[in-house]
């Protein structure tokens, strides 16, 4: 009996002590972050309003930092707006990425700390022409294959070899997607 209210007793001290909190630091809690709200149509018209412009589709304007590689160089402005892939996709793996880009030269000046010097040059920057989904990226593509963002695919960089191995229509040559190399095909022994 005694060790069950000494258990009882720790637990209400462990509870009194997460309810208490110092004045200096305010409680970090998910309770105080959302407002309850009732459940109404109004309300889901307003949810989906926010969750259709939050949608990858066209690509929108953001703000990107113009970085040099080199630290003693500085740059005006440092930071652009650029349309870029940005938004939800209904895949849980899937992200907004660019199926179509350019590279735009942005006009800047470029000041070297070390010389005192400044000069007026230009700036590339990729602009995101065209968005789309997709479950794929560039990391996924194994060598020798490259990523495809208009297909969201990997793809063989040596299609001339290809066309060329597949022309000869040698019964005893095929040609390997993944290694993307002309070899002879198996013998299947029985």
């Amino acid at each position: 009996m005694a060790i069950v209210v000494f258990v009882l007793m720790i637990l209400w001290c462990t509870a009194s002590a997460e309810e208490k909190h110092h004045p200096k630091f305010p409680r970090s809690d998910d309770r105080d972050l959302f407002k309850k709200e009732v459940c109404s149509s109004h309300n889901d018209d307003l949810r989906n309003e926010v969750m259709q412009k939050s949608k990858c589709g066209e690509p929108k304007e953001v703000f990107v930092d113009l970085k040099l590689q080199v630290s003693y160089l500085q740059v005006t402005p440092s930071a652009v707006w650029v349309k870029r892939c940005v938004g939800l996709c209904d895949g849980v793996d899937s992200k907004c990425v660019a199926t179509k880009s350019k590279i735009e030269n942005v006009p800047v000046r470029i000041y070297n700390v070390k010389t005192d010097k400044e000069r007026c040059s230009t700036f590339p920057v990729k602009v995101h022409e065209s968005c789309g989904c997709c479950s794929m990226s560039s990391d996924d593509c194994a060598a020798p294959r490259v990523y495809n963002p208009r297909k969201c695919s990997c793809k063989c960089p040596n299609m001339e070899e290809r066309r060329t191995c597949l022309k000869k229509r040698n019964p005893s040559m095929m040609w390997n997607r993944s290694k993307c190399t002309c070899e002879p095909k198996r013998r299947v022994t029985w």
